[in-house]
């Protein structure tokens, strides 16, 4: 795991990188996701328009620059990380940790990320909030998402084409995160082959989840113990933001992953 102090990234520019001034359309962030699933995917199209109305261009770069190295890492193209199984991941590069003070800018940062990688490496993508219960347990968070994946990765389909929907509900109804993030991500995940683009190299896939501090204190923990624990089970051409103020609860689980 890669973690970032955003106060010391907030107004870096770098003279090399192309920028532009011009309004940019909004990014439409609906999907329709595999009926299969059966799950509600949320739109976040209005949440990410607002943030990005205080983007300024030409600053932040260093920091883009820092992500886009790290969901580029010369390391998921090694041989030796693929096989018939993917193998788990071993360097803790799977998740990109921005942490930072309330208004510092975490989910402008989110919104941008969503904006440049959206026709690129971006499958998913989900902004907590604690004004919505319904968006913000765990569980209907892994839903969401693995809807947007649905819709955006179609060898995806072909991979949860024997879910087991009775172990899916009977998970749910228990409540068992672990279990729905195992049977949406994990198995489904480690089954496909790595993307690729023409020229053979493997093209990461990116999900975004912005603001972990508001996802209702009672989902919370089961939450940070999937980035903790079940991230690491999968393969390395997966890659996770995520943002949150520095609470103590966060730490202490994240903590002891970052690299």
């Amino acid at each position: 795991m890669t973690n970032a102090e955003e106060k010391n990234i907030l107004t870096n520019k770098d003279s090399n990188i192309a920028i532009t001034s011009e309004e940019e359309p909004v990014l439409s962030l609906l999907v329709k996701p595999n009926p299969k699933l059966h799950v509600c995917v949320n739109d976040f199209t209005q949440r990410c328009a607002r943030s990005l109305k205080y983007f300024l261009p030409g600053t932040r770069i260093s920091f883009l620059k820092q992500v886009s190295d790290w969901l580029n890492s010369p390391e998921m193209q090694k041989e030796e990380n693929f096989g018939t199984e993917h193998k788990k991941q071993k360097n803790n590069r799977t998740v990109f940790w921005l942490s930072g003070d309330a208004g510092t800018g975490k989910t402008i940062m989110s919104s941008r990320l969503i904006q440049l990688e959206y026709n690129h490496s971006l499958i998913g993508w989900h902004f907590c909030s604690h004004t919505n219960i319904l968006q913000n347990s765990t569980v209907s968070i892994i839903e969401s998402v693995s809807g947007m994946i649905s819709a955006n990765l179609p060898e995806y389909d072909a991979a949860i084409s024997d879910l087991d929907q009775d172990e899916l509900k009977e998970a749910k109804e228990k409540n068992d995160s672990m279990k729905v993030f195992e049977l949406l991500f994990t198995k489904p995940l480690n089954k496909m082959a790595p993307p690729t683009d023409i020229n053979g190299k493997i093209c990461p896939k990116l999900i975004v989840v912005d603001a972990l501090d508001e996802i209702y204190e009672i989902y919370l923990e089961a939450f940070l113990r999937i980035i903790r624990d079940g991230c690491s089970e999968l393969p390395p051409w997966v890659k996770i933001f995520i943002t949150s103020r520095r609470y103590d609860i966060i730490k202490k689980y994240l903590f002891a992953k970052v690299s």
